[in-house]
C-alpha cells in the first residue's frame, strides 16, 4: 500500500521574506545638515576675505595737517576761536563716527592764499590753522553731514 505523500506544512511552503530595512533618516539628514553648515561656512569665509573680514583699519597720523583734499579731521565744533578750533582738530578716518569735517584743500597761508578762493569752500565754513609748527598752513574744510 502507498501512502499519499504528507505535504509540507504552510510555514514552510512559502518562504517568509524579512521585513524591508528602512532607511535611516535621521542619519541623512544629519548629513544634510553637516553638509549645509560646511556650505555656509564656506561662503561665510570667502565673502569675509573678499571684504578684508572687517580687518581693522590702520592707524592714521593725527596730525590735521598730514591730511589731504578728502580725509576727513575732527575737531570741537564748540570751541569758541579759531585758536582753539585749530588746537581740538584731529585727522582720523571717515568711517569713525567723530569724524565731523571733510578737507578741501590745505593752503600754504604765507602766499596769501585764502580757502575763499577754494572751489567748494563756502564762506563761513571753519578753517584749520597751523599755529603749532611754525608754519604757515591752513585746511579749509566743510562740515560733513
Amino acid at each position: 500500500m502507498t501512502f499519499p505523500q504528507q505535504q509540507a506544512p504552510i510555514w514552510h511552503q512559502h518562504p517568509v521574506m524579512p521585513p524591508k530595512k528602512t532607511p535611516n533618516t535621521g542619519l541623512i539628514f544629519g548629513i544634510a545638515a553637516a553638509s549645509l553648515v560646511v556650505a555656509v561656512g564656506a561662503i561665510a569665509v570667502t565673502v569675509a576675505l573678499a571684504t578684508d573680514g572687517g580687518a581693522p583699519v590702520p592707524a592714521v597720523d593725527p596730525d590735521p595737517f598730514s591730511a589731504q583734499a578728502g580725509d576727513c579731521i575732527s575737531a570741537d565744533e564748540d570751541a569758541g576761536s579759531n585758536g582753539a578750533f585749530s588746537g581740538s582738530a584731529v585727522r582720523v578716518h571717515c568711517s569713525d563716527s567723530a569724524a565731523n569735517y571733510s578737507v578741501i584743500a590745505q593752503l600754504a597761508s604765507g602766499t596769501g592764499s585764502d580757502c575763499n578762493s577754494v572751489p567748494g569752500y563756502e564762506y563761513g565754513n571753519p578753517v584749520v590753522y597751523d599755529f603749532e609748527s611754525g608754519q604757515s598752513r591752513e585746511l579749509c574744510v566743510m562740515p560733513r553731514n
